[in-house]
């Protein structure tokens, strides 16, 4: 029987170093980019149709401009084409309903995600309650 020789631990770790530059950012590109998504409701729970959700990145020292998509007939939202890893969603209505900022955080740029709650529209009577 043939014997391997023994691989150090400086080139076992070299190898598995390697493969994971290699293969990151081959998984990145099948991927492709974040989509974020979620849903507004108001404070029953209702869908809110036309709400204004905004993101914006949070990166270490500042909070960048963000985008603004509308909600649609189901309440529900889909930011495209996102690469952010630490990100703050916020939503308003033209009635004059917002809700609170939500900060989320996803484990690498380009990561799908969803919301795990949906973002609630108050009034500013409601707000001030909490």
């Amino acid at each position: 029987m043939k014997k391997f020789p023994k691989l150090s631990f400086n080139v076992v770790l070299l190898l598995i170093i390697v493969l994971i530059a290699i293969a990151l950012p081959a998984w990145k590109a099948i991927q492709g980019t974040g989509v974020i998504r979620g849903q507004v409701v108001d404070a029953e729970g209702r869908p809110v149709e036309d709400a204004q959700v905004r993101i914006r990145e949070k990166t270490l020292n500042l909070i960048k401009e963000g985008q603004v998509v509308a909600t649609d007939q189901n309440g529900t939202f889909i930011f495209t084409d996102m690469e952010m890893i630490e990100f703050i969603v916020d939503a308003s209505h033209a009635d004059g309903r917002a809700s609170a900022e939500c900060r989320y955080h996803t484990y690498f740029p380009g990561q799908h995600f969803e919301l795990p709650e949906p973002v609630v529209l108050q009034s500013e009577y409601e707000r001030d309650k909490e």
